[in-house]
């Protein structure tokens, strides 16, 4: 079952909610108009009466309605600009010039406030499965959450982000070479670091 199935669930067993008493008495009111006018040839429409059995009709449309509203607030992510949501794919950088004294704090500062590139970076960054092949060759186990293309000690290099499950306050950080795969597992750098400053507020 889906969060949207679940939801309906919930809410159609919950007690159907009575039409509040205005917006009956306006729903009355609009058939009364309608039934004059076709009573003097001024409407083509059918009118029918309101019925218990169309009042919970129209009950059950409100709850479909409110579930359908929950669900769709439930689907909306929201996440700061240039950083990824819970399980959206990685976030692409690109330009990065990062030095070894103050790495930490030049990883933080891109992965909040980077943009991500809008073309190729000519390394394995540019597809999905090129990220995942790194991925398994230097066994990061978290989610990949950003990729950043560039130099290391002004040598070509990607810095990458993964979810740290060990511990979800900080997250892993890996340098590598822009080839980066089963054939090239190497390893330039590697620390487990709290990287979206989530620890800050505690």
């Amino acid at each position: 079952m889906n969060g949207e199935d679940e939801v309906r669930a919930r809410l159609s067993a919950l007690p159907q909610p009575p039409i509040p008493a205005e917006v009956a008495s306006a729903i009355t009111d609009r058939l009364g108009q309608e039934a004059h006018l076709r009573g003097t040839g001024g409407g083509d429409a059918e009118v029918v009466a309101i019925t218990a059995r169309h009042r919970r009709r129209l009950s059950g449309l409100l709850v479909a309605a409110t579930a359908a509203g929950i669900a769709m607030l439930l689907a909306v992510v929201v996440a700061p600009a240039g950083q990824p949501g819970p399980e959206g794919p990685p976030v692409i950088r690109a330009g990065a010039l990062y030095e070894p004294e103050g790495f930490a704090e030049q990883v933080r500062q891109r992965f909040l406030n980077a943009p991500a590139t809008s073309g190729p970076t000519r390394t394995f960054a540019d597809s999905a499965a090129g990220i995942d092949r790194c991925a398994d060759a230097v066994d990061a186990y978290g989610r990949v959450l950003a990729v950043d293309t560039g130099s290391y000690d002004d040598h070509a290099a990607v810095v990458i982000v993964t979810s740290y499950p060990a511990d979800t306050q900080y997250e892993e950080v890996w340098v590598v070479s822009p080839g980066c795969g089963p054939s090239d597992p190497v390893v330039i750098r590697h620390m487990v670091y709290d990287v979206d400053a989530s620890t800050a507020n505690l």
